[in-house]
């Protein structure tokens, strides 16, 4: 049984129905028990990986055995994980899906995790008026006239390949109550402007390729969900998805069309109250912010900043138009340049920010940073400092951190 009591078949090397039966005593084969011989047709979740079977035709026939069992019974979630094989034909598998989709379709499944790469999607799944959660990883998306999915709340899409960019805009929208939705970017999935219109999502998160793949190319990504609350998007997404940047590629105040994006995407994400964002993302929106007002982030209480260049002193600039801001994540992967002019510009005082973690690398921009938290937060409870590779000793950056004048009196400086 599972977590919440629900019996289902979950497949394991050690237990395959392809390893042999030489087992004994207290770790018999479980397959030898009477009653399980027929009771494991009948759970209501399956979930298989095509790792636990020596050949693919045995799996197919055990998949084919299940579903035609349990044809007259409903299928709570069905799991399954098949990898990229060139060898197979690609015809025989695409029947393969369509048969097996159409079988939990008609036996009402609520959850399909689905890998396979890279096969055909049959039209008749984005017509499940009982699915709940729909995950694909790898498989292939045509553009269909009509799609349908009343119940869905958790879309996760990775590396699909899809018809063109209509067909992702057809399956966001046709999940009539979607909460939850997960993107994660291939060079291959014929997507170059991602429109996310949903009027009950509450979490995206967006995850970009990798920046070293040179067939990536600009992506724009437009945004209309009013109650969006959660939103990620991942270090290799950064710039390119929020303001239609490439690497390189630098903000111009006299592109008016651009500034008017930028200023949509923001408003648009200005209710989330989670958010994990990119330095150079703020950069942009820091050179945005000369030009124009950036909308506040009133709802914003988590925030965690992903730094992966020189641009630490930009953060202050963006902390005040997140008046509510209680708890700052910030991590750096490299060593910062010598670059202070904003952070030792007068600032506001960081009235709501109580917790503050920074894992990094040391030098002496960074103590500034910590001493613009501590000099300038009344009700800051916590600075943790996750040093990573210091050549400093611990004990001269806590003689350091003794000096810094706490506006706090009851701030606690941990060093780790």
């Amino acid at each position: 049984m599972d977590e919440d009591g629900e019996k289902h078949v979950l497949t394991k090397r050690s237990s395959s129905p392809e390893l042999s039966d030489k087992r004994s005593g207290d770790e018999g084969d479980w397959r030898r028990i009477p009653e399980w011989r027929h009771l494991w047709k009948y759970v209501p979740r399956l979930d298989l990986d095509e790792a636990d079977f020596t050949q693919f035709d045995t799996l197919v026939s055990f998949i084919d055995s299940f579903l035609s069992v349990n044809r007259e019974s409903s299928l709570n979630k069905f799991k399954l994980r098949i990898y990229c094989n060139h060898d197979r034909d690609k015809e025989t598998n695409n029947a393969h899906m369509a048969r097996w989709i159409s079988a939990i379709f008609e036996q009402n499944v609520q959850h399909v995790d689905r890998t396979w790469l890279p096969v055909e999607v049959p039209p008749i799944l984005y017509l499940c008026e009982s699915l709940v959660t729909l995950r694909l990883c790898g498989v292939v998306l045509a553009n269909l006239e009509f799609m349908y999915l009343p119940l869905v709340k958790v879309l996760a899409l990775e590396w699909v390949i899809f018809a063109n960019e209509l067909a992702l805009e057809k399956l966001i929208s046709g999940c009539l109550v979607l909460e939850s939705l997960s993107f994660c970017k291939c060079s291959l999935d014929n997507v170059n402007v991602l429109r996310v219109r949903s009027q009950s999502l509450l979490s995206f998160n967006y995850y970009g390729p990798s920046s070293r793949d040179l067939h990536f190319k600009d992506l724009v990504v437009t945004i209309d969900a009013p109650k969006l609350e959660i939103l990620k998007l991942s270090h290799q997404a950064n710039i390119k998805v929020e303001f239609n940047f490439c690497v390189g590629k630098k903000f111009n105040p006299n592109d008016l069309s651009k500034r008017k994006m930028i200023l949509h995407f923001l408003v648009a994400i200005s209710r989330v109250k989670n958010m994990t964002i990119a330095a150079s993302t703020l950069e942009i929106i820091y050179d945005y912010s000369r030009c124009e007002p950036v909308p506040l982030f009133r709802d914003i209480s988590l925030l965690r900043v992903e730094f992966y260049q020189d641009r630490w002193e930009i953060l202050p600039f963006f902390l005040e138009s997140c008046p509510n801001v209680k708890s700052l994540v910030v991590e750096s992967d490299y060593y910062t340049k010598e670059r202070t002019s904003i952070l030792s510009r007068p600032r506001r005082l960081l009235s709501s920010l109580e917790y503050v973690k920074i894992k990094s690398s040391w030098d002496k921009l960074e103590m500034k940073l910590v001493s613009y938290f501590i000099e300038n937060s009344p009700i800051l409870k916590k600075v943790t400092l996750c040093l990573d590779g210091c050549s400093r000793k611990e004990s001269v950056i806590l003689r350091e951190l003794l000096t810094i004048p706490r506006l706090s009196s009851s701030c606690q400086v941990v060093v780790l």
